[in-house]
């Protein structure tokens, strides 16, 4: 059987009044938009990189002098991440206004935020559950990045917590990946909560021509011989932090069955970690 003609015939019509809205459009544009709206966007890039670093070396500086607090920490993580989506938003919708025939999708995009947000919402209203659900976890700390949570019959430590899920790390070295809404509306055991002198963290910074791998191997043969560590707890862990030109930054991070315990943990840490750079030839 031969296909009808008419949906042919009326493509036929139709791809004359088409072609012309497109020539109309490409007309309208201009390189300056093009210009304009990169530079737009190269700003934006321009003022992430430099919030973002100037988060970095406020949590650099209170790691040195010991007062970042987990509380802290995830607060900052997750206002950084706000913050960034935003300038995003704000930046992409004043880009797309440059050009005239976009101009209706940049007013929605910069209206998502108000009123017309409701709208958006109610169609997405799982993501947008989710980053609420992120904002309240980052201030409200029921859980904090570093805490030791019980979570649906599973054990393991907060690793991270994003806008729109937190990163549970497990005994095993697997990672449950929960979403805000889900962690925020369940009941979570914290075994950490109340008691933060009991995690043991050390952070050590291994010059560029030490044994980074020799270092990590005996802050943990360290943390699993000591006595006061919490059978219960997850097993010690020895975090690669960072890697440059100043060396490479471990993080040992223990649980222990109480506070001095846990500081008897970081101060052995600590001097193993000195007597193997100070007294071991590079």
């Amino acid at each position: 059987m031969l296909p009808s003609p008419i949906p042919t015939l009326a493509l036929a019509r139709a791809l004359p009044a088409i072609e012309s809205r497109l020539n109309q459009l490409i007309g309208e544009l201009q390189i300056r938009h093009f210009v304009v709206a990169g530079l737009l966007l190269a700003g934006v890039a321009v003022l992430t990189h430099v919030l973002n670093l100037a988060w970095e070396k406020s949590l650099a500086r209170q790691r040195r002098l010991g007062t970042l607090l987990p509380e802290t920490r995830t607060r900052m993580q997750v206002s950084r991440r706000i913050v960034n989506a935003g300038l995003w938003v704000i930046g992409g919708g004043i880009a797309l206004g440059q050009f005239p025939e976009l101009r209706v999708l940049s007013a929605g995009l910069l209206a998502s935020a108000g009123v017309s947000g409701l709208i958006v919402g109610f169609a997405a209203r799982n993501t947008l559950g989710n980053a609420v659900a992120g904002i309240i976890i980052a201030f409200s700390q029921p859980v904090r990045i570093g805490d030791d949570i019980e979570f649906r019959n599973e054990r393991g430590v907060i690793e991270d917590i994003t806008l729109f899920f937190a990163v549970l790390r497990l005994g095993d070295g697997k990672r449950l990946i929960i979403p805000n809404d889900v962690l925020s509306s369940e009941v979570v055991k914290n075994l950490t909560l109340g008691d933060v002198t009991r995690v043991a963290r050390a952070e050590v910074l291994v010059p560029p021509r030490a044994d980074a791998v020799g270092m990590r191997d005996a802050l943990l043969a360290v943390a699993r011989a000591h006595p006061g560590l919490d059978g219960r707890a997850s097993a010690p862990e020895v975090y690669w932090v960072r890697i440059d030109e100043r060396g490479t930054l471990l993080r040992l991070v223990a649980t222990c069955s109480d506070g001095p315990s846990a500081d008897q943990l970081t101060q052995q840490a600590l001097g193993t970690a000195a007597e193997k750079v100070f007294h071991e030839p590079v």
